[in-house]
């Protein structure tokens, strides 16, 4: 890709182990390096701007895979997820087949709640961030606070009047630049924290 395309924002597609991914570039680290986004799995990864490619356009049409979640009924004792309460939920999900049961789809979140079904009893995620005093079981779905800033998708996701039929943003549309740097840089910040 030409240097004057590897700009925040742009949808294009990356080779990582022979495979190939599409990817959202969501922040440019230096003049080798870029942050991307990858909007059918829902996660950031440094990869090197050699690596890049436009995509196809008709890949650029299929909306993203990823869905926006949050772990149903439950709310952070201390307002904000602490990091012990992060590393235990990513302990939970950490290489595992789980069982997710949904709740709810309110304003573009899947709301559901979690299981592990590999022991003799099911594990439930709300239930042991409960249990360890890191959350209230609240009986209804509150998005963290931050939910958005803190999910990059938000930034590069058009919903539609519904909220049910989410597309991807088409390079060609004119993003407002300004608002992008300002968001990325906001969710770049909230995401290194130890947020859940």
């Amino acid at each position: 890709m030409p240097e004057s395309s590897v700009q925040p924002g742009q949808l294009c597609c990356v080779a990582i182990s022979k495979w190939w991914y599409r990817v959202i570039i969501h922040r440019v680290i230096n003049d080798k390096d870029v942050e991307v986004f990858y909007p059918d799995y829902g996660n950031l990864e440094i990869v090197r701007k050699s690596w890049l490619r436009f995509l196809k356009w008709c890949y650029l049409k299929l909306p993203a895979q990823a869905i926006p979640c949050s772990l149903a009924w439950v709310k952070p004792v201390e307002g904000m997820w602490s990091s012990a309460a992060t590393l235990l939920f990513k302990n939970l999900c950490s290489s595992k087949i789980l069982v997710g049961i949904v709740d709810e789809y309110v304003n573009g979140i899947l709301h559901l709640f979690l299981c592990d079904t590999s022991t003799k009893e099911d594990v439930y995620f709300h239930c042991v961030l409960k249990d360890k005093g890191y959350a209230d079981i609240c009986g209804n779905n509150i998005p963290s606070e931050g939910f958005k800033e803190l999910n990059p998708l938000a930034l590069y996701v058009q919903p539609s009047e519904k909220w049910e039929n989410a597309e991807l943003v088409e390079p060609d549309l004119c993003l407002q630049q300004e608002s992008l740097d300002a968001d990325s840089a906001t969710a770049t910040s909230k995401l290194v924290g130890d947020e859940l």
